[in-house]
């Protein structure tokens, strides 16, 4: 029910009022201009109902002082007025009145003026939001968060952070747009959850979000922040697809301090954009401050830096056996792959390992520990050149480069075989699929890879 303020000090305007709209509107009264305006920023109503003449002061001054007062959260107002006069109706809408409307007046004219400025302003109201807000999140869109960013970082302290999905192109891949925009919807409720009143929020691109934390000064509730958003966006991500959804989900954040990195939106803005390339650089999944100091370098020779990289490189790939990474080196390493078995016509293998829980309750239970011994007993078989992660709970997916098909039985029969060995095969069932990669297929599989 929409609000209705009514000013005037005539009792019996203000009866004939109530007994108009009380069984369609919630009504508020008013007796002279100061009070009104006292009740109108307490009440905040939908719409001010206002004599022109009052013995304190006229309409026009009353609602002059509202629009000082309230801004943008200033209500449409209808003067009456006992006379008709056509100055005083041009002086009234140049204040930005909504309507006039003449005492005495007719019940049904009352209503239908009241009517149409409360849906007029509404849609006035639907516009702006459309025209200033992101649609699917509710935020400030870019244009108008920068706007508003570009006044706070002038006069205000506090850390402005670019904030990133990781990996978010891959939910659109796997599950559909549909699905990635459920995702962008929750984590803009997030963000709101884990920010306050006061703090500014807005989108800026597909997955790109930014805030102004106002008054924060230290690293502490950044990296609170951080922690929060990417414990809470897996969890919220597991419940939109399951708890098997294995796209490595999570957030980083480029921050920059203000004022103490200067005042300047658009400076600033890079600044923070500079942190988060660090930040996806080294990793995802956290946050980095700006700092405009140069590193310090150690005065060695390019030839000393080559060594001291090849060694550091060779200590840590002495062991002989396949390389079992994360999804998220395995997308790099894998796009690398298919690029060079076009270039250079040569060929690789993947193969998908998957068991399944004979038992439905002792077989999920045993899952975690089944699928480690059935990771090591892969990562034994295959050669050092190989690759291979753990796709889902349940699955290994592997890819061999510069191999052949009998290659490829030998790899299937020595995991088998190893497998029917070990305690834990008695609980699951072991099944494979196998795909090759030559030159001719791996630009389709590149250009449609989740990876």
């Amino acid at each position: 029910m929409s609000k209705i303020l009514v000013v005037d000090d005539e009792p019996l305007i203000l009866k004939v009022i109530k007994n108009i709209l009380k069984d369609t509107y919630e009504l508020y009264f008013a007796t002279s201009a100061q009070s009104g305006i006292k009740m109108c920023e307490d009440v905040h109503p939908d719409l001010l109902l206002s004599d022109l003449y009052m013995p304190d002061t006229d309409g026009f001054e009353m609602y002059a002082a509202i629009k000082l007062s309230m801004g943008e959260d200033t209500p449409p107002v209808i003067f009456m007025t006992g006379e008709n006069d056509i100055h005083q109706e041009s002086k009234g809408f140049d204040l930005g009145a909504s309507d006039f409307i003449y005492k005495p007046f007719y019940k049904d004219v009352l209503t239908r003026r009241i009517g149409n400025v409360l849906k007029n302003f509404e849609h006035i109201q639907d516009l702006t939001k459309e025209a200033t807000h992101d649609g699917l999140t509710g935020f400030l869109n870019k244009t108008n968060v920068s706007d508003q960013l570009t006044n706070v970082c002038a006069i205000e302290e506090g850390v402005l952070m670019i904030i990133d999905i990781d990996n978010f192109k891959l939910v659109n891949d796997i599950y559909g747009h549909d699905k990635g925009d459920k995702i962008l919807s929750t984590f803009a409720d997030l963000i709101r959850r884990y920010t306050r009143f006061e703090d500014i929020t807005g989108r800026i691109g597909g997955d790109e979000f930014i805030a102004f934390l106002v008054g924060v000064k230290s690293d502490r509730p950044i990296s609170d922040f951080t922690a929060r958003m990417n414990e809470q966006l897996i969890i919220e991500a597991k419940q939109i697809f399951g708890d098997d959804m294995s796209i490595p989900l999570g957030v980083s954040i480029g921050a920059v301090y203000v004022p103490k990195s200067g005042n300047d939106y658009e400076e600033l803005f890079h600044m923070a954009d500079k942190a988060l390339y660090n930040v996806k650089q080294n990793g995802k999944h956290s946050f980095a401050i700006y700092n405009n100091t140069s590193p310090t370098t150690e005065n060695t020779s390019p030839e000393e830096d080559m060594k001291k990289l090849s060694k550091i490189f060779e200590e840590r790939s002495k062991a002989n056996c396949a390389l079992w990474v994360g999804q998220e080196a395995f997308s790099y390493i894998y796009r690398y792959m298919l690029r060079y078995i076009q270039s250079y016509h040569s060929v690789a293998y993947k193969v998908l390992f998957t068991v399944t829980p004979k038992d439905s309750e002792n077989g999920m239970e045993l899952l975690p520990r089944v699928v480690e011994e059935l990771g090591e007993i892969l990562k034994k078989s295959l050669r050092k050149s190989d690759i291979m992660m753990q796709s889902k709970a349940n699955q290994f997916f592997l890819f061999l480069p510069e191999i052949t098909e009998q290659y490829i039985e030998g790899v299937i029969w020595r995991t088998i075989n190893l497998w029917e060995d070990n305690a834990f095969s008695k609980y699951v069932d072991l099944d494979y699929n196998t795909e090759i990669v030559t030159a001719e297929t791996a630009e389709d599989d590149r250009r449609n890879s989740i990876f």
